[in-house]
C-alpha cells in the first residue's frame, strides 16, 4: 500500500514531463493554437500511460482513471503559475459562452425573488424588448405551463427560455401595477453580449464610458460610444475599467490605437526567445481628448494594458487604487477530448518596460487570488504611502515621470477606498441584495415619474422611497438600527434610487446616479475640470 501511494506522489512529475514536452512540440506544429488539438500520450516512452495503468490495476481501492489524470494535469498547471489552468470538457462550452459576443434566446436579464421570476432588464434591440417585455414584469408561465420556481433550478429555467433563433415561446406575464396577467409571444433571436455597461455625458463636456470586459467587439463598441458622446459635446473622457478582469489583447490594442498618436508603443510581449511589439498604426481619432482612466484592485490583464500604455505615453491620468497585477499572456490549447488548457506563454510589458505581473508563491493559489485581503490589512486601500514600491523597478514615461514595476499599475491620483458609510445595517441589506430586489419588485417604468433621467431622479424624494423600503427590509428579517441608518443613509438612499432608475433607464440610469457619490469619479471630474 505504501508503494502504491509512492507511485501516486510521483505521478504529477511524470505527467509534467510528458505535458511540457507535448506543449513544446505543439507550439511548433500548430499555427492556430486556439483550434488545433494537441495529444499528450506516449511521451517519455509511454511512461505516463504505464504509471496510470499500474495504479488503476493495482491500487488497493477502485480508481477512476479519468479523474486522476485530470487531477494531475490541474495540479501541474497550477504549480507552474496562477494563470495556467486546465478546463474540463464540460466547462469548455460554458467558457466559450462567457467569452462570446452573442447567444440565442429571448434576451432578458432576470432575478428570482421569493420564487417569482422578475425581469430586471429586456436587452436593447432583443426579442423580448421588441415583443413588449419590460423591467418589472413577472414571468409566471412558459408555453401555457406555470413555472414552479420553488422546485425549478435556475439552469432549468434558462434552458426553458433559451432556444434556437426563430423559434417561438409563449410567456405568461403578470404586471401588478398595470394590465395584470397577459400572454406575450416572443420569437427567439441572437442576443448581443455587450462589453460596455454604459456611456453617457456626465457633465457638459465630459463623456463617461464603463467597460466591463474586453471582447472581440469591445473596440467597435467603444468607438461607436465615443463618437456619439463627441456629437453630444464631449471634449474629455472618463473611461472606467474598475473590476474589469481583462480579455482580448487585440481589443485593448485597438482602443489604445484610437487614443494615441501614430507610432507609439502600446505593449510588447516576450517569451524566452521572441518579442512581439504592438504600436499605434496612425493618429487616433480621439488623441485631442483629455482622458482619465479609473482603476482599482480588481482591474486586471487587458485593463492594465490600457492603463499602463496610456500612463507611459502620458496620454491619460490614472485614478483610483493599484491594479491587480496580471502580466502573463495565456495561449489556449485544445485537447483531443474537447478539454483545453490555458498555458502562460509570455509576459507583457508596458511601453516604459514595466512587467506588471505581481509576485506569487508556488502552489498558493488562494493567497494570490485573494491578495486584496492583504491590501486591506496593510492599509494600501486607504493610504497611498502603504503601496510598496521597489527602487530597482523604477521606469520613466515618455515625458520623464517616474512609474513603478513589480506588480500592478500604481495610479497617478490615489483615491482611498471609502468606508465612512459602512454599518452592520448596510452589510445586512447588501448581503440579502434588498436594494435591488426592492426596486425590481415595486417599480416598473410606468410607475417612475418623469420623462428623462433628471426629472425622474428628482421625483424620487427620500420620503417617498425610504419608509416603504424600511418596512421591506424589516419584513425580510433585518433589524432596523437608527444609528446605523444615520451612518449609511446617504449611501443607501443613493443606491436605492440608482436601482429604481435602472428599471426605467437601464445601466445608464444606475451609473449616472451612483456617480453622484463615487469618489473616484468625483476625483476624475475635479482633475478634468
Amino acid at each position: 500500500m505504501n508503494k502504491q501511494r509512492s507511485i501516486l506522489n510521483y505521478l504529477p512529475i511524470v505527467v509534467a514531463i510528458s505535458v511540457v514536452a507535448g506543449l513544446y512540440l505543439g507550439k511548433f506544429l500548430y499555427e492556430d493554437e486556439s483550434n488545433s488539438p494537441i495529444v499528450f500520450s506516449g511521451g517519455s516512452g509511454g511512461k505516463v500511460d504505464e504509471v496510470i495503468e499500474e495504479i488503476v490495476e493495482n491500487y488497493v481501492d477502485p480508481i477512476n482513471e479519468k479523474e486522476i489524470t485530470e487531477y494531475t494535469i490541474s495540479k501541474l498547471l497550477a504549480h507552474l503559475d496562477p494563470h495556467s489552468t486546465y478546463i474540463p470538457p464540460k466547462e469548455v462550452e460554458e467558457e466559450k459562452e462567457r467569452m462570446s459576443v452573442k447567444f440565442e434566446g429571448i434576451g432578458i436579464e432576470f432575478r428570482v425573488i421569493e420564487d417569482t421570476l422578475f425581469v430586471v432588464n429586456a436587452i436593447e434591440g432583443g426579442p423580448s424588448q421588441k415583443a413588449g417585455i419590460t423591467a418589472g414584469d413577472r414571468i409566471i408561465g412558459v408555453n401555457n405551463k406555470e413555472i414552479a420556481l420553488g422546485k425549478l433550478e435556475t439552469d432549468s429555467l434558462v434552458s426553458l427560455l433559451r432556444g434556437k433563433a426563430g423559434s417561438a415561446v409563449n410567456l405568461m406575464v403578470y404586471r401588478p401595477f398595470d394590465e395584470g396577467k397577459i400572454d406575450i409571444e416572443v420569437i427567439r433571436g441572437e442576443i448581443p453580449i455587450y462589453s460596455l455597461d454604459a456611456a453617457f455625458m456626465i457633465s457638459n463636456n465630459i463623456g463617461f464610458i464603463k467597460i466591463n470586459r474586453f471582447s472581440s467587439q469591445t473596440a467597435d463598441e467603444f468607438k461607436t460610444a465615443a463618437k456619439t458622446l463627441v456629437n453630444f459635446g464631449a471634449q474629455k473622457f472618463i473611461i472606467d475599467v474598475r473590476d474589469n478582469p481583462g480579455g482580448s489583447l487585440y481589443s485593448v490594442v485597438d482602443i489604445c490605437d484610437e487614443l494615441l498618436p501614430s507610432g507609439r508603443n502600446i505593449v510588447y510581449t516576450k517569451d524566452e526567445n521572441n518579442q512581439e511589439t504592438y504600436n499605434s498604426s496612425s493618429d487616433g481619432e480621439f488623441i485631442d481628448k483629455e482622458i482619465a482612466i479609473l482603476v482599482n484592485q480588481n482591474s486586471a490583464s487587458a485593463s492594465e494594458i490600457l492603463a499602463g500604455a496610456l500612463q507611459d505615453n502620458d496620454a491619460a491620468t490614472i485614478i483610483g487604487r493599484r491594479t491587480f497585477g496580471k502580466g502573463f499572456v495565456q495561449g489556449v490549447f485544445n485537447l483531443k477530448d474537447r478539454s483545453r488548457i490555458h498555458l502562460t506563454i509570455a509576459r507583457y510589458y508596458t511601453p516604459s518596460g514595466r512587467c506588471i505581473q505581481k509576485e506569487f508563491e508556488k502552489d498558493d493559489l488562494y493567497s494570490y487570488h485573494n491578495e486584496e485581503l492583504t491590501r486591506w490589512e496593510s492599509g494600501e486601500l486607504y493610504h497611498r504611502d502603504s503601496i510598496k514600491t521597489v527602487d530597482s523597478l523604477t521606469y520613466k514615461t515618455l515625458k520623464g515621470k517616474t512609474v513603478y514595476g513589480g506588480g500592478g499599475v500604481i495610479p497617478d491620483e490615489f483615491v482611498a477606498y471609502d468606508t465612512t458609510m459602512n454599518s452592520k445595517l448596510l452589510f445586512d441589506i447588501i448581503e440579502k441584495d434588498l436594494m435591488r430586489n426592492y426596486a425590481i419588485k415595486f417599480y416598473t417604468p410606468n410607475k417612475i415619474k418623469g420623462n428623462d433621467f433628471e426629472a425622474s431622479s428628482q421625483s424620487l424624494s427620500q420620503s417617498e422611497i425610504i419608509l416603504p423600503f424600511k418596512k421591506f427590509i424589516v419584513a425580510n428579517g433585518i433589524q432596523w438600527n437608527e444609528k446605523d441608518w444615520e451612518t449609511s443613509k446617504k449611501y443607501i438612499t443613493n443606491r436605492l434610487s440608482a436601482y429604481i432608475l435602472r428599471v426605467k433607464f437601464n445601466n445608464k440610469g444606475y451609473f449616472k446616479k451612483t456617480a453622484e457619490l463615487d469618489k473616484d469619479i468625483l476625483k476624475a471630474l475635479e482633475i478634468l475640470n
